[in-house]
């Protein structure tokens, strides 16, 4: 990753080229905004990880062009990927200053245009996405609201401009989620939102003849008809059916292999990265070592090591850094290979931060002073992965009586239930899943209130909304536990789903 943070010569120039903007004798020229042919290609090459074409199509239309504003949009994108996906510290300080620099040049646009609000709009959402990566929580949220007001006032001044619905539809859709934890962010700043509004707005555009941010409206579409709506099989569906390019479009690969990941189906995801055109012309992403090495862990694939490896020796940034250590460490567990486990969960606490769920359970479980059950560490990874027939075959000849932990105890009841649950066998699910909550609603565990979140999901599938509503809410109710924010966030879009909002 280190040498794509040196080859600043083209991008040098290319920033001197967009700050000419801020002299005064450039004022007249800078007040126009076109979505020039090479604006457009600049902006497919940034989504796909291009960096190197994308500044040169940019620079070419500098040349051509040399008072279109959207030049200076488009490289915000820049900073938006490499900021966000490869998180870089002294890299971050050094790109903090172009947002208000970029700003005050937007400032200087045809106020007659919609991209005059659309673009800082933009702007004000990405970098509240950068700073949110770098824990700059409160910048970033005063960014989404500035983002957000922006949006909302591009829609009312210039209501057939259509560009401004995707982003707009996201935004709503998330700030009707926020997590209890974080309410009082979304009362002071005085911003309200409503999923299912929110996810018809984006909906309808995904869906139109509009073809300007399509492809970044879509990446937005599919993640949040996973995540708020519970639709991994929907999700999974407009991949195929939006025929997205995973093999030379790492965004694209990205989103579609940690979709699958995140819907237990490893072997996708495995078969998505391995695919994947790694040539110099792309920047550098350690995160796809990363989530190779998490689909073949799953899968018990003892190759998993090298790539997480990978990702430990060129990764800057502080996320998934512990949760990598852990990964390395239960590797090396199921191995055998007693002293290499021990050195990770030890460097867990040396390395990364805990600002991510992932992250937090990581430092928990490097003072834990033990290592899981390793039967139920391979049901839990095979479950994880997809294979959950072999899952069930490790749990049901466990011998229970010999479990000595009372955590170990308490993800046994929890695995029989994922596992039943994803073998579609609802009515063997549901008592494993009341058991855990039973026994686990006190502990610091997040089996108890994942527990709850599923059987609600099972409960919404069959159309029992009562039901679905009280362990939605059970949820809701359990404190002081792994994942609070995060399950709290997916049982309140449950919750909205259902009362309709």
């Amino acid at each position: 990753m280190a040498s794509n943070f040196n080859i600043f010569s083209p991008w040098a120039k290319l920033l001197r080229c967009v700050c000419l903007f801020l002299l005064p004798g450039y004022s007249l020229l800078a007040q126009k905004f076109v979505y020039s042919d090479n604006c457009h290609k600049a902006y497919q090459n940034y989504l796909a990880l291009r960096l190197t074409d994308a500044r040169s199509y940019l620079l070419k239309e500098i040349k051509e062009q040399p008072g279109n504003l959207m030049t200076v949009f488009l490289a915000n994108y820049e900073d938006f990927v490499l900021l966000t996906f490869n998180e870089n510290p002294e890299e971050y300080e050094r790109r903090k200053p172009n947002l208000k620099q970029r700003i005050k040049v937007l400032d200087q646009g045809d106020s007659g245009s919609p991209y005059a609000i659309f673009c800082k709009a933009v702007l004000y959402f990405q970098w509240c996405a950068i700073r949110s990566k770098y824990t700059d929580y409160w910048d970033a949220a005063w960014d989404f609201r500035r983002s957000h007001l922006l949006f909302k006032e591009c829609k009312q001044k210039f209501p057939r401009f259509r560009q401004v619905d995707p982003f707009l539809g996201m935004q709503s859709a998330i700030i009707s989620t926020i997590p209890k934890g974080y309410k009082w962010i979304s009362s002071i700043l005085g911003m309200k939102g409503e999923m299912r509004s929110g996810m018809n707005l984006l909906s309808a555009y995904v869906f139109s003849s509009e073809t300007l941010f399509q492809e970044e409206a879509r990446l937005y579409f599919i993640y949040l008809k996973n995540y708020l709506n519970n639709d991994p099989e929907g999700a999974m569906k407009l991949v195929q059916s939006f025929q997205l390019d995973l093999k030379s479009h790492f965004l694209n690969a990205f989103t579609a292999s940690n979709l699958a990941l995140n819907n237990k189906r490893a072997a996708e995801a495995k078969r998505i990265l391995s695919s994947l055109n790694r040539t110099k012309d792309y920047m550098n992403f350690p995160m796809l070592d990363f989530e190779l090495g998490d689909a073949l862990m799953k899968l018990l694939d003892p190759t998993a090591i090298k790539y997480f490896e990978k990702f430990l020796n060129e990764y800057k940034g502080h996320f998934y850094v512990k949760d990598a250590c852990m990964s390395l460490a239960l590797c090396y567990y199921l191995q055998g290979n007693l002293n290499k486990a021990s050195y990770y969960k030890k460097r867990i606490t040396e390395v990364g931060k805990t600002e991510s769920d992932a992250d937090k359970q990581a430092q928990k479980f490097s003072k834990s002073g033990r290592f899981p059950d390793r039967d139920i560490l391979k049901a839990r990874l095979l479950n994880d992965g997809g294979e959950h027939q072999k899952a069930l075959d490790i749990l049901l000849v466990k011998d229970t009586s010999r479990i000595e932990h009372f955590s170990d105890r308490l993800e046994w009841m929890y695995r029989m239930a994922r596992v039943y649950d994803d073998l579609e066998k609802d009515d063997l699910a549901i008592p494993y899943y009341n058991l855990t909550i039973t026994r686990g609603k006190e502990s610091s565990e997040y089996f108890a209130a994942r527990a709850a979140l599923q059987a609600g999901y099972i409960y919404e599938k069959k159309g029992h909304k009562t039901k679905a509503i009280q362990y939605y809410n059970e949820v809701l109710n359990m404190d002081d536990h792994e994942f609070k924010n995060s399950l709290d966030q997916r049982a309140k879009a449950a919750l909205n789903r259902m009362k309709g909002g």
